[in-house]
């Protein structure tokens, strides 16, 4: 005859069983979420970079970088009002597009804005810089 105390081992047993498969992909999804974390890109203060002191505080970071173009993604760093916001933070999408180009020792580049949005107080900007004159034309044609 089995005892009361049979039982309780057999379900506690079995409760943990289901939980142990849990416990285990527990840390996989924390090290999954910390690794998409870090895929993130570091954003830059402008004003400290540029030694600006823009209302807006915009923030920005490259990416996409290649031989003849990359993207400058410009946010607004902290709440504003006003028309103005959009301005100042495109004004630092273009001094980080000039900065990077003028790093990169092109002598002419274009700049076109590819997004523009509003995210409730925040601005982005994603501007689009592509080389001119990829193959720098010789000064001697003899």
């Amino acid at each position: 005859m089995a005892s009361r105390e049979d039982s309780n081992y057999s379900r506690d047993m079995k409760t943990k069983f289901f939980r142990q498969p849990f416990r285990w992909l527990l840390l996989p999804a924390v090290v999954a979420l910390f690794a998409a974390g870090c895929a993130t890109h570091e954003q830059h203060s402008f004003n400290k970079d540029f030694n600006q002191s823009l209302p807006t505080a915009p923030n920005y970071y490259i990416e996409g970088v290649d031989a003849t173009h990359f993207k400058v993604i410009a946010t607004q760093g902290s709440p504003a009002q006003g028309a103005d916001r959009i301005i100042y933070v495109k004004q630092a999408a273009t001094a980080v597009a000039a900065s990077e180009a003028k790093h990169r020792g092109w002598s002419a580049w274009d700049l076109n804005y590819i997004s523009d949005s509003d995210r409730g107080w925040m601005r982005e900007v994603i501007a689009e810089v592509s080389r001119k004159n990829a193959v720098e034309k010789s000064t001697d044609d003899h």
